[in-house]
């Protein structure tokens, strides 16, 4: 690990240490909860499904009776993570409804100090790097995680769910 990314993994657990675990973490957005069973192919009208293929296996969902600007990811017919994307919403208008508080268009120290007294992984973003990164948090028993992506010095992109969906940082793939 290079120096400067020892520092800034310095810099933000200790930011993430002062952090309070007021807002607990959410497993749920309007009917919908992390590890349900959700049939993709019955959804109703004003459904948007993305990510082609086989929708059983994986599916991108927004709209239906989701809140706008709220998208849910289904990994074999189960609910597996809640996103919200930058290009989708400005900071001012960012649903309140992601874990922690957190919101798109926050900077990257007002995202690390919201996340509950926990260790926070960082990993090299995908495509943003550097600076690019993604910040992720995991609960102690492994079942839950949220993860900012952070490309440049604002959060751009909040998921949160399981980790394995949480990890998948081009929707399905």
């Amino acid at each position: 690990m290079s120096a400067g990314l020892r520092a800034v993994s310095a810099g933000l657990l200790l930011c993430a240490m002062t952090a309070q675990a007021e807002d607990s973490m959410t497993d749920r957005v309007g009917d919908y909860r992390i590890g349900d069973r959700l049939d993709v192919g019955a959804l109703g009208p004003g459904w948007e499904i993305s990510d082609g293929g086989d929708a059983t296996d994986c599916a991108l969902l927004s709209g239906g009776s989701l809140p706008a600007d709220i998208g849910m990811m289904v990994l074999d017919g189960r609910v597996a993570r809640f996103e919200i994307r930058g290009e989708a919403v400005a900071e001012e208008a960012s649903p309140s409804l992601a874990p922690f508080g957190l919101r798109v268009g926050m900077s990257l120290r007002d995202a690390a100090v919201r996340f509950p007294n926990e260790p926070l992984d960082i990993d090299f973003h995908k495509y943003a790097w550097p600076p690019g990164i993604y910040l992720s948090w995991f609960d102690d028993a492994g079942n839950r995680a949220v993860r900012v992506e952070v490309p440049d010095a604002t959060v751009d992109v909040i998921l949160w769910g399981t980790p394995e969906a949480v990890r998948l940082t081009e929707g399905c793939v």
